[in-house]
């Protein structure tokens, strides 16, 4: 069944877990993919939960990850 709450924090979760894997900091994920630290913090914390496609794929790709496996792997936490 589908939880809002718990997709929410487990994409959090895997957005920093992904960001600390490649010992990458806010600000050196925020100039790769062009997107505010402070907006990178606010979703690694669940407090932005509306997050444009455009947002997702700058990430996913300053990440050298398909869009896909981090919505994926969101759902299995």
């Amino acid at each position: 069944m589908y939880n809002e709450e718990l997709f929410i924090e487990g994409f959090a979760d895997e957005l920093r877990r992904k960001r600390e894997q490649q010992s990458l900091s806010l600000n050196q994920l925020s100039k790769k993919s062009t997107v505010s630290a402070s907006f990178i913090m606010r979703i690694e914390k669940g407090e932005r939960t509306n997050v444009s496609i455009e947002v997702l794929f700058k990430l996913a790709n300053a990440l050298c990850i398909n869009i896909v496996q981090l919505l994926e792997n969101s759902q299995k936490n």
